[in-house]
Formats: structure tokens, C-alpha cells, sequence
């Protein structure tokens, strides 16, 4: 017996816990922490077919909010031919629902003239003419405070047009329905860039809004890159506490020299800190303006959304860099996991692959992918939606231009597991105090996996009743597998507001989450 140092006891109470990181996991014999692949079904659940969006496509930055028994979609819409190095006319936001995730309906709102008829689902802006709205996120606003006709926010870059009453760079939307809209008076301040889809939420646990913008910064030596920063906010105009949450790092400097970002050298007109206009030279050339020497990739936005206590990012990722010959620089957009206990600083944990990925050459979304923020719950899975296209950021495309909106589907709680191979693997938590009388597992044995969970005091000494040896054999996949030990007994409340330490043997299984009910 291993009798261990007194450490701090984690209250979990009745709290679900992921294994996001290692703070589960005090000691552990072969077991990794490994990110978890959605399975990408590829089919084509949206374009812009509606007969008001013929010269229309999908832009990447939408959103879905899951209620009353509906899937709702605001989804991007960029129409009209473009001027050379210009945005198109109309960027804005239409509105579909499904009832099953898979069949979405556009219905004729009656709110949004374009082109001489409101004969269309668009919502945003109310009035094209004097502006476009790049980059919106809607959310349901769980501030409860929130006025009643602001139920749903948007906060969006705009781009004012000539003679328009109303001026950006950014501003918020406030609606009581998510269709009827109006603009904050008050301009965003507090921010230097959130040029492409920024993050938001209220957050109980600070009792403020927290948001996250997309940044460009460059160093003085010529190095530059696009970040996530985190900001607070009380009312989503006046934002401060910004804060860099993730940027690249050496670890991806895999294709190109590495940038090293110091805070002091960070510079615009004498400040510390500068936001870059992102520019582009067009499909004509077939290069994107990006600094040079830079990181091989940027994160084009934050992504980020609240879960089961933790914070997690689906981080769209632009990757770029010069190869070997003229044409062989990628211009192709994925996305990575990234992970946070405290909402301001976030890793990517495992070897850093994408966690959704393009498709095969010459199909639909062979070159650039987008999240739809943010996942919605459909029974024991996640359904996360993604907007994909064959058309780079630098205006090439693979074969005739396609775009669509699709889904992945990913088992609930299922984003990173702590998995031991065939050998099997151990591992030990810190001490801990729940509320409850049973442990549930999200478990995944497979047919021939195993896992047995074992009941420590906090100095590390088998409780009786609870030891390896009187723990039943667990062999099954669900979310709520539950522990037990002598043939049967799940009942653990006797436990209940101890601390206590739990040891999870296992072989060839994944164990992505545990909860005390």
C-alpha cells in the first residue's frame, strides 16, 4: 500500500468531470489522453438552393441554438458580383429550422428587402443598403437580466456603406426572437480586431460576458499571426480584461520559420498591441497576403463555447506556407480541439491533429472548412456542423465551385478520452469529494475492453468494500455505465462528503467522463 502526501481535495460534488487534461489524473501506467474524431458524414445538408439565393453562396461564419424542440440556423450569406478588392454587396445572415437536424426549411420571412422583394429568409442586416454584417454570432442570451427584446444577441463586424446613417466597426444586434432585429447605438469598444466570427456567452461563473475576438498582431521584426484573445464585457459594448487565449506556438513550426511573440515588441504607432486589416490579392494572383516569415498556420477564429463546466474551442485553422515550388503552397482551412478549466488560456491537447478535416481531392469540401458554433445534443450524440467548400483562401478552386453546410457526429462528452491500449493502463486521482450514491462512467469498452474502479481514502488505503479486488468487471459502451463492486452494489453514499481518491484500471477502453449522482 502507497500511503500519499495530503493534497488539495477538489469538490466535484454532483458535477460531471472531463478528461480534457490531466487534472484527474495524479499518477497513471499507460494511459494517454487522446482527442477524439467526430465521424464527418459529408452529406450536403444546406446550400443556397432557395430560389432568392441564385447568385448567392455560403460564407464560413454560422450559428445553431437548440430549442424548443428545433434546430435553428443563422446561416452566412454572401450575394451580388463583387467590385475588384471588394467585399459582395450583400453579406449578411438567413434563417433556416429543422425539426431533425438533417432537413432544414427556409421559410419566406417577409423581413429583408433585396433586389425589390422581402420574398426571402433573410434577417440580417434590416437594411443592405446601408450596411453588411460579416462575421455574426447569434446566441440566446442567458444573462438574467437580459431585456425582453433582447433575448438573442449578435455581435457582428459591420461595413457601413455611403450615405449610411449608422457606422462600424462593430456592433450588436438585439432581437426578442432571433428574426426581428435592431443595432445596439452605442459602438463596441474596448477591442482591436474581431474581424471574422467571434465567441460569446454569459458566464455565471464571473457573472459578466466573456467573448472572444480573432486578432491580427505582428512583430516588429516583420513576424505575424492571427490569435484569439479573451475579453469581459458587463452589457457587450464595452469590453475589457482582454487577455491572449491561443496563438501558435513552436510546436507549430513544423513548415516555416517560427515567429516568437514578446509582448513588449508588439507595436502599431508607438502602442503595444496592433490589429491587422487581413488583405488578399484575389483568385487573379492565387496568393494570400499573409506576413512572411510567419507561423505555417493561423487561427482564423476563437470558436469557443461553455461545456460541463469547461470551456472548449473548435479552432478553425488557416494553414499557409511556401513550398518548394510555385504552386504548391496550401491555402486550406481545418479545425482543432482546444480545451480550458478557466476560460482565458487553453491548450491543444494530444498530437494536434484535425479534429474535422477536409475531404478527399475533388469532392465538395476538399479545401476549407468552418465550425458552425456550437454543438447541439441529439440523444447520446453531438452533432457538430461545419461549413465546407473546394475553394481556398487564396481563390483557387478544386474542380467547379461547391459549398455546403454539414455535420459531424461526436458521442456526448466525447471531445478528448483517457484510453488504455491492449497492455491495459492505471491511473489515480486526487483526492476528491462528491455528493451522490453511484458513480457513472462514460465508457467505452468495446467487446474485449475492461475497466474496474477502485475506492481510496484520501491517504491512498483501500476502503473496504470498495477495493480493486471486490470491484465487478465493467464491459459495455454508454454514457452512464455504472461502477460497482461485490456482484452488483453501486451504492457508494456511505462515501458521500468523504474525501476520497478513485484508481481506474483498464484495458483496451476509453473513458471520457465520470459524474456522482
Amino acid at each position: 500500500m502507497i500511503l500519499f502526501l495530503m493534497a488539495a481535495v477538489i469538490e466535484i460534488g454532483s458535477m460531471k468531470q472531463l478528461f480534457i487534461d490531466h487534472k484527474f489524473m495524479e499518477s497513471a501506467e499507460g494511459i494517454t489522453l487522446a482527442v477524439q474524431q467526430p465521424m464527418q458524414t459529408r452529406e450536403k445538408l444546406l446550400t443556397t438552393d432557395a430560389p432568392w439565393e441564385k447568385d448567392a453562396h455560403l460564407g464560413s461564419y454560422s450559428t445553431v441554438v437548440q430549442e424548443d424542440g428545433k434546430i435553428r440556423l443563422w446561416y452566412d450569406v454572401r450575394a451580388g458580383i463583387p467590385e475588384p478588392r471588394k467585399n459582395p454587396p450583400f453579406m449578411g445572415l438567413a434563417y433556416a429550422e429543422s425539426v431533425d437536424g438533417i432537413h432544414f426549411v427556409k421559410k419566406p420571412l417577409g423581413l429583408v428587402e433585396r433586389n425589390g422583394t422581402k420574398e426571402n429568409n433573410l434577417v440580417l442586416p434590416p437594411r443592405p443598403e446601408w450596411l453588411a454584417v460579416g462575421g455574426g454570432t447569434v446566441w440566446r442570451d442567458d444573462n438574467p437580466n437580459a431585456a425582453p427584446d433582447a433575448r438573442y444577441k449578435s455581435w457582428s463586424k459591420m461595413y457601413d456603406k455611403p450615405g449610411s446613417p449608422v457606422r462600424g466597426p462593430h456592433r450588436v444586434w438585439k432581437s426578442p426572437d432571433g428574426l426581428r432585429w435592431t443595432h445596439e447605438e452605442r459602438p463596441v469598444t474596448g477591442l482591436r480586431a474581431a474581424d471574422t466570427q467571434p465567441s460569446w456567452f454569459w458566464d455565471k461563473r464571473i457573472g459578466r460576458y466573456v467573448g472572444y475576438s480573432r486578432e491580427w498582431v505582428r512583430e516588429k521584426s516583420g513576424f505575424g499571426a492571427r490569435m484569439a484573445s479573451y475579453n469581459e464585457s458587463d452589457d457587450m459594448v464595452n469590453w475589457t480584461a482582454m487577455h491572449f487565449s491561443f496563438e501558435p506556438d513552436e510546436r507549430d513550426a513544423a513548415a516555416a520559420p517560427m515567429m516568437v511573440l514578446d509582448p513588449t515588441r508588439l507595436v502599431v504607432n508607438g502602442e503595444n498591441i496592433m490589429p491587422m486589416r487581413e488583405g488578399r490579392t484575389g483568385a487573379a494572383t492565387g496568393e494570400d497576403q499573409v506576413l512572411t516569415p510567419t507561423a505555417p498556420l493561423d487561427f482564423y477564429g476563437p470558436g469557443v463555447f461553455p461545456y460541463e463546466g469547461v470551456y472548449l474551442a473548435l479552432v478553425p485553422v488557416f494553414h499557409h506556407w511556401r513550398g518548394s515550388g510555385s504552386d504548391t503552397f496550401p491555402s486550406t482551412g481545418d479545425i482543432q480541439l482546444a480545451v480550458s478549466r478557466d476560460a482565458r488560456n487553453f491548450t491543444r491537447p494530444g498530437p494536434r491533429r484535425a479534429f474535422l478535416t477536409t475531404g478527399m481531392d475533388g469532392t465538395w469540401d476538399s479545401k476549407w472548412i468552418y465550425p458552425v458554433l456550437r454543438p447541439v445534443r441529439m440523444g447520446d450524440e453531438l452533432w457538430i456542423y461545419y461549413m465546407g467548400t473546394n475553394h481556398d483562401h487564396a481563390g483557387r478552386v478544386d474542380g467547379k465551385k461547391q459549398e455546403a453546410l454539414s455535420r459531424a457526429i461526436l458521442r456526448v462528452d466525447g471531445f478528448v478520452a483517457a484510453e488504455a491500449d491492449y497492455e491495459g493502463g492505471v491511473f489515480m486521482t486526487p483526492p476528491v469529494r462528491f455528493a451522490g450514491s453511484r458513480l457513472e462512467l462514460n465508457l467505452n469498452t468495446g467487446a474485449g475492453g475492461v475497466a474496474k474502479v477502485e475506492i481510496l481514502k484520501e491517504t491512498g488505503e483501500p476502503i473496504r468494500g470498495f477495493t480493486m479486488a471486490e470491484a465487478d468487471e465493467l464491459n459495455g459502451n454508454s454514457l452512464t455505465l455504472r461502477a460497482s463492486w461485490n456482484k452488483g452494489s453501486t451504492d457508494v453514499s456511505a462515501l458521500a462528503g468523504q474525501a476520497v481518491r478513485l484508481r481506474i484500471k483498464m484495458r483496451a477502453a476509453k473513458l471520457f467522463a465520470f459524474q456522482f449522482r
